[in-house]
């Protein structure tokens, strides 16, 4: 039997013949679905379009509409702003009425949102996920990541948070360029993604930072072994129209409920946990534990002090002798600040200054420490403890400071200190982060007439081309290859080369550490020029280091000038004969 088709007008004693073909000549007109129902919801009219649409869930004109369709169109107000919703298979129609007939029917016109629907629902999910991978975004990740957390606690069961950053991301993006870098995201998101389980969620946080979330882990070990997949994972080389990169990555990881029950404070104990193995080398992963999270309030607590300390001049500044081993005199010393807090008492330079470097704090912190020692070096030399050459370090984001150069002019200037009598100590590493950058501070500083040192050398970079390239006048030798000598039969080879180095590069050489007389004879045997150690003196306060260079006796220091017949176990005696007393009176 032929398919009833809605265009057909149905006689019905409630209307004539010239009702019927003024409806049928309205509604075949529209473009878009337009159809008659009567009160009990039977369809009276239909156009080309409504009779295609509505053959696919009525049989035929005079038929009743969908409950769902006939509940929505009857609870619109006719010839109002309201409209219902309402879907046909994949299709998605907005549907409003006209006015009721005396008769109680009722006009409906459908208008097809599918497309706009689905152009809504695609930049909704856009919204939600980061554009550069693909991954959802943070926000979608701390949905997802309370949802988890909401399922693990009704069941009593473990989830696990791991944060991944890419190590040395900056200065890829630096060398390689940033179209390099994203090339790196999105190779590290396609790697994430397959090491994971089905039920393990990921997502790009931001920046080189992505997370994952791993319901129900099996236990530690579990976490664990996923982490060393991601960290194998991650360490493939990665080809890009820049080069080859050699990525690596350090994970934080925290776990539900051991380590935080809420998904905020999980999320920030695997960052915590994140910084930590950052610090220590990155390329591995670290599980959170409360020292960390006590550590990191710590930090903070510092930090805030520290600033108050730096803003009301609260720190000190103690200077380490330095002896000329040719001479046996104090040629000059190191200035290296010193905080002791009233609460937190003694805090060492190797906690408080990584937090002022971080914080940006070291920028104040080192223009003070800069002017305090120009000052006191100043004052030493016209009061005839010299001449002293006071040196004094740079960090390296003093040395990228942009103002670096105008701020040594303005400590010369307002101590009146000569230039010469200054020396800038900087490690390889700060010194070759950026070799065009640093070349140009470097030559600025020379201009000035201050001279440059290369601190710890042979634990950075150790590319020989700065000491060609670079104004740099002495290069010192870093206390662990100091320790070397008199330890094993290569003991102090590392000593001896660098010192050779220097010589051949017309360069000072000092060694920094110097305990015991056996090194201070090592040292002066393989003519290093300058020492400075415990053996010498630790590092001095100022009224203590002025009582020093009062009574200090440069005889003990001074070698034999007949070194045919030195005997180096009598100048050993002699050196700690001489330094007793002196350790005694400033311990």
């Amino acid at each position: 039997m032929r398919k009833p088709d809605y265009r057909t007008v149905a006689n019905d004693h409630n209307t004539n013949a010239e009702e019927s073909n003024a409806v049928v000549d309205s509604v075949m007109e529209a473009p878009e679905p337009v159809f008659r129902i009567d009160a009990e919801g039977v369809v009276r009219y239909a156009n080309e379009a409504a009779s295609d649409l509505l053959r696919t869930f009525s049989p035929g004109l005079g038929s009743d509409l969908p409950t769902d369709w006939l509940t929505s169109i009857r609870k619109l107000a006719p010839n109002g702003d309201e409209r219902a919703e309402l879907s046909v298979g994949e299709r998605i129609f907005d549907i409003c009425v006209s006015a009721r007939t005396d008769s109680g029917w009722v006009t409906v016109h459908a208008h097809d949102v599918t497309h706009h629907k689905v152009a809504a629902l695609d930049a909704q999910r856009l919204a939600h996920l980061d554009v550069l991978t693909g991954l959802p975004t943070r926000s979608v990740f701390q949905d997802q990541l309370a949802q988890v957390l909401a399922v693990a606690r009704r069941s009593n069961r473990l989830a696990a948070v791991l944060v991944i950053g890419l190590d040395d991301f900056k200065f890829i993006n630096e060398t390689q360029g940033h179209a390099s870098g994203d090339v790196l995201l999105q190779m590290t998101a396609e790697r994430l993604s397959r090491c994971l389980r089905a039920t393990d969620i990921v997502a790009r946080l931001g920046g080189d930072e992505f997370a994952i979330i791993q319901p129900e882990p099996a236990g530690a070990e579990g976490i664990d072994q996923l982490a060393r997949r991601l960290n194998a994972a991650l360490r493939a080389p990665v080809s890009t129209e820049n080069g080859e990169i050699l990525p690596a990555a350090s994970i934080g990881i925290a776990v539900f409920p051991d380590d935080a029950e809420d998904a905020d404070e999980l999320l920030h104990h695997a960052d915590i946990a994140l910084d930590r193995c950052k610090a220590e080398g990155g390329d591995d992963h670290r599980f959170f534990i409360a020292e960390m999270n006590a550590e990191v309030q710590r930090r903070h607590v510092l930090e805030h002090d520290l600033r108050l300390a730096i803003d009301q001049e609260k720190l000190q500044v103690h200077y380490q002798p330095k002896l000329d081993l040719s001479t046996g005199r104090i040629t000059g010393m190191e200035a290296l600040v010193r905080w002791i807090d009233p609460v937190h008492g003694f805090v060492s330079p190797a906690e408080f200054i990584p937090i002022a470097e971080t914080s940006r704090l070291i920028i104040p912190l080192g223009d003070w420490v800069l002017r305090e020692a120009c000052r006191r070096t100043k004052q030493w030399n016209d009061a005839g403890l010299g001449p002293l050459k006071v040196a004094v370090n740079l960090s390296a984001v003093q040395f990228r400071n942009g103002t670096l150069l105008d701020d040594l002019r303005a400590a010369l200037a307002e101590t009146k200190l000569a230039p010469e009598l200054l020396e800038l100590e900087i490690t390889e590493t700060a010194a070759m982060d950026n070799a065009e950058q640093a070349s140009a501070v470097f030559a600025g500083i020379a201009e000035l007439g201050i001279s440059l040192a290369i601190d710890d050398f042979g634990t950075g970079y150790s590319s020989l081309s700065y000491l060609k390239n670079f104004p740099v006048q002495r290069i010192k030798i870093d206390k662990a290859f100091v320790d070397d000598i008199g330890q094993t039969a290569k003991g102090g080879a590392i000593a001896r080369a660098v010192t050779t180095l220097g010589q051949s590069f017309d360069m000072a050489v000092t060694a920094e550490g110097v305990e015991t007389a056996e090194q201070m004879a090592f040292l002066h045997g393989v003519a290093c020029q300058e020492v400075q150690g415990y053996f010498v003196s630790k590092p001095l306060p100022v009224d203590s280091f002025e009582e020093f260079m009062q009574t200090f006796d440069p005889s003990p220091f001074r070698p034999a000038p007949d070194q045919a017949s030195f005997d180096w176990n009598t100048q050993r005696r002699k050196w700690q004969r001489g330094l007793l007393g002196e350790f005694e009176a400033f311990a």
